[in-house]
């Protein structure tokens, strides 16, 4: 494929898209390490937290048990005064918690092990005394409690009979010797834990993406008012550039160093550029500009717009110039010029416009965006007294002067340059024919 092939092939990306595209990919790798770390991690905080609950649950339940009266109690097999208040606590801990079994258990055993309470989440009650095989429960710990090796103990265990997974706590009661004579048990089901997991993974989720919906838009408009607006301006500026104009003089400042910095540099540029160009498009003699600067002037006039407007513009000509340079010499010919320059600027000076010296003794203006016509005719005569006013020789006062005039509104269909040109150049020659020192209008 030859160069040009691939050059037009290539479709560069904004800025603001890089951007947008790496603020989205940084943003959707950080959200996602966020939650695989803490879901990873998740599912062992969640098993700590409920321990750590039911281990609270027990160490609390067990503070109110007398572990006397309950070593009395197994001893004569009956239950004391405190047993149904124990128990109504067991059931009442039992639903505010979401444990599966709380119970209190004999610390001395053989093949079987008995109950003193229980709660249950269903099926009721295990019966005061019943024996459960030692089998199902971890005998070692037991063991551990008995010695005092241990004072309390939280772990997990897989029970096919009572469901599966468990996580359980034990923790010993005492007697007033200090013997331990059974122990607080709390046992729940790890699928609880599971939905546990599961919601909190679910709300972790949810949050994590209105986080990075929330974060992502932000950051897209951020990156388009702080970052992109400025170059977009400066573009803009860049674009309306034309000569002689103040296109990066209007940017504001950014606030943000660089950016400021190439703005600045723009305006040193304008700056430069026009004026290299105020020189080379102004007129030596009268400090007009010239001929060129009055064609490229008008391209901008002469632009599109959505309001209608209205332009005036003049063909002047000095009358019998060329009288004055034979008769008086050259250099009151030029004096003449200069002060013709000088006179247009004041007259035409306070309107929009511009106004040049097209060689010669041929002067021209645009006026743009006028009111009426009147004010053309009064531009016109305000000229023509002024110019009556030079004096450039001894005896000699007074310049007259021809001006063909030509009066157009236009909005999206613009005129086109050489006919108005054409229109006014038309309207001198016929001034002149009547005499000179006059002006003719024309409106198209």
């Amino acid at each position: 494929m030859r160069v040009t092939e691939k050059l037009k092939s290539y479709r560069p990306k904004s800025l603001a898209q890089t951007i947008i595209f790496f603020v989205f990919i940084v943003l959707l790798v950080s959200v996602g390490l966020f939650l695989f770390f803490n879901f990873t991690k998740l599912r062992e905080d969640v098993i700590e937290w409920n321990l750590e609950n039911m281990h609270t649950l027990v160490l609390a339940y067990s503070g109110i048990l007398e572990g006397d009266s309950i070593e009395l109690d197994f001893q004569r097999k009956r239950t004391n005064a405190y047993y149904d208040k124990w128990s109504d606590l067991s059931d009442s801990l039992l639903k505010k918690t979401g444990v599966k079994y709380l119970y209190v258990m004999n610390a001395s055993y053989d093949d079987s092990i008995q109950f003193y309470l229980s709660a249950r989440s269903h099926n009721g009650k295990t019966n005061f005394l019943e024996k459960l095989p030692i089998g199902d429960f971890d005998v070692d710990l037991i063991k551990k409690l008995k010695d005092k090796s241990e004072t309390h103990i939280c772990k997990m265990g897989y029970y096919p009979e009572y469901g599966g997974w468990l996580a359980y706590t034990y923790i010993s009661v005492k007697n007033s010797k200090g013997e331990v004579v059974a122990f607080v048990g709390a046992d729940k089901d790890m699928s609880d834990i599971n939905d546990n997991v599961k919601k909190i993974e679910t709300k972790l989720l949810l949050t994590s993406f209105l986080f990075f919906i929330v974060v992502f838009f932000l950051m897209a408009y951020l990156i388009r008012k702080i970052l992109i607006a400025p170059i977009a301006n400066i573009i803009d500026a860049a674009n309306d550039f034309h000569l002689l104009g103040v296109s990066f003089k209007n940017l504001a400042p950014t606030r943000l160093k660089e950016y400021d910095a190439l703005i600045e540099s723009f305006r040193n540029m304008e700056s430069k550029i026009n004026s290299a160009i105020t020189k080379s498009y102004t007129d030596e003699l009268t400090k007009l500009n010239n001929r060129y600067f009055f064609t490229l002037s008008l391209e901008n006039i002469l632009e599109p717009v959505r309001e209608e407007k209205k332009i005036a513009f003049f063909i002047i000509d000095i009358d019998s110039f060329k009288q004055i340079n034979d008769n008086y010499g050259h250099e009151k010919g030029d004096f003449v010029l200069r002060n013709t320059g000088i006179i247009l600027k004041q007259v035409f000076g306070d309107l929009p416009g511009v106004v040049v010296r097209l060689g010669g003794d041929e002067f021209a203006v645009c006026l743009d965006n006028i009111g009426s016509r009147q004010i053309v005719e009064d531009k016109c005569k305000s000229l023509k007294e002024e110019l009556s006013q030079i004096t450039y020789a001894e005896g000699k006062t007074g310049v007259s002067v021809s001006i063909g005039i030509i009066i157009t509104k236009f909005s999206k269909t613009p005129p086109i340059y050489t006919e108005i040109f054409s229109a006014a150049d038309n309207n001198l020659y016929k001034v002149k024919a009547k005499g000179k020192n006059d002006y003719l209008i024309s409106e198209i």
